[in-house]
């Protein structure tokens, strides 16, 4: 057991993948109900943006951990499938995730330029 599993026993970033899924969720709940607000917009945004990049970053990390995973281990597939063939598959999915979320990233920071340029005019 790592130091930084929780109570249960389950990894940290088992734990912190859930409670970020579980913190989405909870702004689109919220925002659901909101008063209208572009500066709400755009903070949250800029959080989604840096989700985003780091979910990339993931993909990126997860890649290269499946390059190197059969290395140490027997591995065997459920399905039948050869565990080598099945890793190669999965290691060319993370590297399309990538690209997917760098692509998706760079639509929500043009949505985020865009209400930057947003102001309100106070009527009197």
């Amino acid at each position: 057991m790592n130091t930084n599993d929780d109570r249960y026993g389950r990894p940290a970033a088992v734990v912190q993948a859930e409670h970020g899924g579980v913190a989405w969720r909870s702004v689109v709940h919220a925002q659901l109900s909101a008063n209208v607000d572009h500066g709400d917009w755009y903070s949250i945004t800029a959080e989604m943006v840096d989700t985003l990049r780091s979910l990339a970053s993931l993909a990126t990390v997860f890649a290269q951990q499946i390059a190197h995973y059969g290395e140490s281990k027997a591995l065997r597939d459920d399905a039948g499938m050869d565990p080598a063939e099945r890793l190669a598959a999965a290691s060319a999915r993370a590297a399309e995730l990538r690209i997917e979320l760098d692509r998706t990233e760079r639509v929500a920071n043009a949505f985020w330029s865009e209400i930057s340029h947003i102001a309100v005019e106070e009527w009197s």
